[in-house]
């Protein structure tokens, strides 16, 4: 900016277990959105490693990364970005088109996952004929689909109200730890973060705090 270097990121360095659920949360401006493209090789860094399962992706091509991304990785959006004219069974399959499989496999791996995120009523429906926490929940089940390592999640409860906001965080990391993924968050909200394994603060581009959460099991325990 004019004379002066901004750093977006400074420092960063941490490690991510194959099963977390890792929130990110820091305020705008803070570095959290970029810190979030670059793991998933939207952004590169300037400087520094960014290795997902042994591959380093920031030396990776275009089409290498493109593919990475089909192969390995699924996402979930603040503003849903669900196809208007497509159902929800149509939604869900759509990542499976561009990985060429046939039509009959799409909609039946679409069905079951609809069925976890429990839309069982709502396949054949059109997203603006869906409320905001079913429209999130055919983003869930989307990013699921084609079986990722990984899920990356930016301020995906961010138009939706509190209380939906609840129940899809609570889907989320019910989803992820029943399925094994790996899931990465983004976000301002403290509180949600609390859903997560564990919390990564960021500030002026520096995580300057990591809290690990202990939550309620069903049984009345603890896990860490």
């Amino acid at each position: 900016m004019g004379d002066s270097v901004v750093r977006a990121l400074d420092g960063v360095s941490f490690e991510i277990h194959k099963g977390e659920f890792c929130a990110i949360v820091g305020t705008s401006g803070s570095g959290k959105s970029t810190l979030l493209n670059m793991l998933a090789g939207l952004e590169r860094p300037t400087k520094g490693e960014v290795v997902i399962n042994g591959s380093h992706i920031e030396k990776m091509r275009e089409d290498e990364l493109v593919r990475f991304r089909r192969e390995n990785v699924g996402f979930i959006f603040q503003s849903f970005h669900l196809i208007g004219t497509m159902n929800a069974l149509e939604n869900v399959a759509l990542p499976l088109m561009f990985r060429g499989e046939a039509p009959r496999e799409r909609l039946k791996k679409a069905n079951r996952l609809l069925t976890i995120v429990g839309l069982d009523r709502h396949k054949k429906h059109m997203p603006n004929q869906m409320s905001g926490g079913q429209q999130q929940r055919v983003g869930v089940a989307r990013a699921l689909v084609s079986d990722p390592d990984i899920i990356f999640a930016d301020e995906p409860t961010g138009n939706l109200d509190s209380r939906t906001s609840e129940d899809v965080m609570r889907l989320m990391r019910e989803v992820v730890r029943e399925q094994g993924r790996t899931l990465v968050m983004v976000t301002h909200d403290d509180h949600l973060a609390e859903y997560a394994d564990r919390v990564f603060h960021i500030i002026d581009g520096r995580i300057v705090k990591i809290d690990v959460n202990t939550t309620e099991t069903s049984d009345g325990g603890e896990r860490a």
